[in-house]
């Protein structure tokens, strides 16, 4: 990699890192609030940069996330959310491994598919996914004995939501991540 890209990269992660700020403490942008827990939709630039990046940019990325969710966290009112969250292997720990699962999905499915929009569309179920399932499970192994402790119907109830809501996110990565690749592929060509 020669200087110029090596600078691209850098620059994009930058780019990158500054939206996940912006979308963690702006209201309802990356943390649409819908009451109990909210809907994520930080993870879209994180797929974006994860995927374009690799894994060097998804640990990054995913690390950045994971900081920032668990930052918020200590600035919000005591709800539900924030109980789950004040958990760093909730909050932080599961983000990291997203951010690489990201990018490893994305090499890995780069030599199987070539059709960009189907490989990304792909690579944003991988990445929605394993988030919903990596914080769920974080949550139930490491929530236990912290701040909140779990009772079955109230386990129930925040699987229910947090399915709920992964399947928005899904839906919304799904569609918006292959599109905002091609989009950017236009206007910066990957290196």
């Amino acid at each position: 990699m020669n200087q110029r890209q090596s600078i691209q990269r850098i620059t994009r992660l930058g780019i990158l890192i500054a939206i996940i700020f912006l979308m963690t403490f702006v209201p309802n942008l990356g943390y649409i609030q819908t009451g109990l827990l909210s809907i994520t939709t930080i993870h879209i630039p994180v797929i974006i940069g994860s995927a374009i990046l690799g894994p060097v940019g998804g640990l990054v990325l995913g690390t950045t996330w994971g900081i920032t969710s668990f930052l918020k966290v200590l600035s919000m009112p005591s709800t539900i959310e924030t109980a789950i969250f004040l958990n760093p292997m909730v909050s932080i720990f599961p983000r990291i491994l997203v951010g690489l699962i990201i990018s490893y999905t994305t090499i890995g499915l780069g030599k199987l598919i070539k059709n960009k929009d189907l490989k990304y569309a792909l690579v944003a179920a991988v990445g929605t996914l394993s988030n919903t399932v990596l914080v769920l499970s974080a949550m139930f192994v490491f929530a236990q004995g912290g701040v909140l402790s779990f009772n079955q119907a109230f386990s129930v109830i925040i699987t229910v939501i947090i399915s709920t809501n992964g399947l928005l996110e899904l839906i919304s990565a799904v569609i918006l991540v292959p599109i905002i690749i091609r989009a950017i592929s236009k206007v910066i060509p990957q290196s």
